[in-house]
């Protein structure tokens, strides 16, 4: 992997802030698009010509209307290809027939790279690099007479009637690397993809392989992984020679070692594929031999042998340190059961995986499995539309000039003492954010769609609800809730305010109830660090307690850089519009500045109210 260049792996999306054009760099977003068994591209084989260009545009834009930023297309899913090739011959899951070219010379992959790139999407290039077969051992007699293991039928080994190459041939690494050097010579893809086809299993007839080239290892196991190893260094190192640009990525299987077979694997207890297949995947990233890694984490979070977040955090932590991207591979084709009692009912085991996946900073982007699941899966579109586009969306800032009245009362007045709860939260925001133009963004007559299970669209806070989440200001629970009539927590209130500002920097907390592994320490240091909060005479900050509303519009006026006039209060030339909070209430003045709409004069920090705004 080149170590020098800067490479921009991600969508760049322009927005403006403070005046100034900024490129806002977005996750990877992607799908793998099958073509083994006809599963994704082509519906079936020998389509015309018109069919194949037209079923490519209907993956391409559904993609780009997801938000995804990437499509990964199988273009040789058994040594046979989607593209003219000196080495491979054409794949019958194209045309029908293995080694038939497509009418009219249509090239697929030059197609898909061109209206890809059209629509603003990366096309990566996938290949299973030792699959022959699928499983039929007619597939092996009926082997097009141009396909390398017709040439070369000592390279391949059967394996519970399938057959593969043998990895242990120095001829067979050359012949994928060739393979792979061939459509990056050709193509302007984005990246050489490999998936999780090493070998396939430790009962592999390889013996004679082992006797004539694995005399520097005692170990068959690991000769096994070095000839694998050296498959991966070596398509790193001639693929970047080819095209320094080049995105060269694996998705191996989730697992890489259990912990108790190696201290330093994942605390699970599933298929390891550091001893099943010889993939030794955590080396691969730890000497930068990929631009990218992409564990298949096809489990549920809760999973009792193989649990996602743990598998998730120990890629996370695997990445530390390295140049390498890390992407979660999603088993999208798991969801939609019918089953109420399987964990894969609905999309909520891939919402919950999505939201965990968002408090990971080394994830850098997640990959489903695939297309067709995404489209077949009921709410799967509409989900990763809504939280995808929501990256695309320019940020909001906070109204801060124009001192509107952001605070309303209750059916008994203001209730001082009462607790501001989540909807009303959400409701408040929506009110201030204005777009970088300085107008208001949110239209309370507008319909905003949510994703959250719990919300009415009915109730006076939907719309607010369904616009702070398109922004991404406000979460909701691994349930798929938001409990909109929850009062809403003093650390989740500070969450909110400081979503507005962007990445935060890390910081160490000085509250002694602040843990450092706390979800919302960052937020509240920088909150403190602002001045928009403080803590309580002993020096805590109780991130957990309810909000009163009466500390909601002090924390909110600091954040707005409102300060009330209190000469002007104190003295009555301005009335409370609400009957229980009496003039002595320490916070008579700051509900006055949340209140009551008002034009002011100022002059330093020092605010000098000049008129009532009504109406507002």
């Amino acid at each position: 992997m080149r170590k020098q260049i800067l490479i921009v792996i991600a969508a760049l999306l322009v927005v403006v802030v403070g005046g100034k054009t900024q490129a806002k760099e977005l996750p990877f977003r992607a799908a793998w698009v099958s073509t083994v068994y006809n599963l994704d591209y082509p519906s079936k084989a020998a389509l015309d010509e018109q069919t194949l260009r037209a079923e490519a545009q209907q993956i391409i834009q559904t993609a780009k209307k997801m938000g995804l930023t990437a499509l990964i297309l199988q273009v040789r899913p058994c040594s046979d290809a989607f593209y003219p090739s000196d080495i491979f011959p054409w794949s019958r899951y194209l045309t029908g027939s293995q080694g038939t070219p497509p009418e009219n010379g249509f090239d697929p992959l030059a197609y898909w790279v061109q209206e890809t790139h059209a629509a603003g999407l990366e096309l990566h290039a996938w290949i299973n690099p030792y699959r022959i077969t699928t499983g039929k051992t007619a597939e092996w007699e009926n082997l097009a007479a141009e396909h390398p293991a017709r040439r070369n039928p000592d390279w391949a080994v059967e394996y519970q009637e399938n057959y593969y190459w043998n990895p242990g041939l120095p001829q067979v690494r050359q012949m994928v690397i060739d393979g792979a050097l061939e459509i990056v010579n050709r193509y302007n893809v984005d990246g050489i993809h490999l998936d999780d086809y090493f070998y396939p299993g430790q009962a592999f007839q390889d013996s004679e392989t082992y006797a004539a080239y694995g005399g520097a290892f005692d170990d068959l196991g690991d000769w096994r992984r070095e000839n694998v190893n050296q498959l991966i260094h070596a398509l790193d190192t001639e693929l970047h020679k080819a095209d320094p640009n080049i995105r060269f990525g694996v998705s191996p299987a989730g697992i890489w070692a259990n912990q108790n077979s190696i201290s330093i694997g994942s605390a699970t207890g599933g298929k390891q594929s550091y001893f099943a297949n010889y993939a030794d995947s955590r080396t691969w990233v730890k000497e930068g031999w990929v631009d990218y890694i992409c564990p298949q984490i096809y489990w549920q979070i809760g999973h009792a042998s193989a649990d996602y977040e743990t598998l998730a955090r120990w890629w996370a932590e695997t990445v530390q340190g390295t140049d390498v991207d890390l992407y979660i591979g999603m088993a999208d084709y798991q969801a939609g059961n019918s089953d109420p009692t399987s964990p894969w009912y609905g999309i909520e085991a891939l919402r919950r995986q999505h939201i965990l996946n968002e408090t990971l900073p080394e994830v850098k982007g997640e990959v489903h499995f695939r297309y067709g699941s995404l489209v077949e899966v009921s709410g799967l579109v509409a989900y990763y539309t809504k939280v995808y586009q929501m990256e695309t969306l320019p940020p909001p800032a906070l109204e801060r000039e124009k001192h509107m009245a952001y605070m309303q009362g209750m059916q008994n007045g203001f209730e001082p003492y009462g607790h501001l709860t989540r909807a009303q939260a959400a409701m408040i925001f929506a009110r201030l954010s204005v777009g970088q133009d300085g107008a208001a963004l949110f239209d309370e007559g507008k319909t905003y769609e949510t994703s959250f299970v719990d919300i009415d669209t009915t109730q006076w806070y939907a719309g607010a609800v369904g616009f702070m989440e398109q922004y991404g200001i406000i979460n909701g629970f691994q349930d798929g809730s938001f409990r909109p009539t929850e009062p809403v927590s003093r650390a989740q209130l500070v969450a909110m305010a400081t979503r507005f500002e962007g990445q935060l920097p890390s910081g160490s907390s000085r509250f002694p109830d602040v843990a450092e592994e706390y979800w919302a320490k960052d937020a509240i240091c920088y909150a403190a660090q602002q001045g928009w909060i403080s803590g309580y005479p002993e020096g805590t900050f109780l991130p957990e307690h309810p909000i009163t509303r009466t500390e909601a519009v002090k924390v909110i006026n600091r954040l707005l850089h409102r300060v009330p006039d209190v000469q002007a209060i104190q003295q009555g030339a301005f009335s409370m519009p609400f009957g229980d909070v009496p003039q002595n209430f320490w916070g008579y003045a700051e509900i006055m500045e949340a209140a009551v709409a008002h034009h002011y004069e100022k002059k330093g920090e020092a605010e000098t109210w000049t008129e009532i705004v009504q109406g507002t």
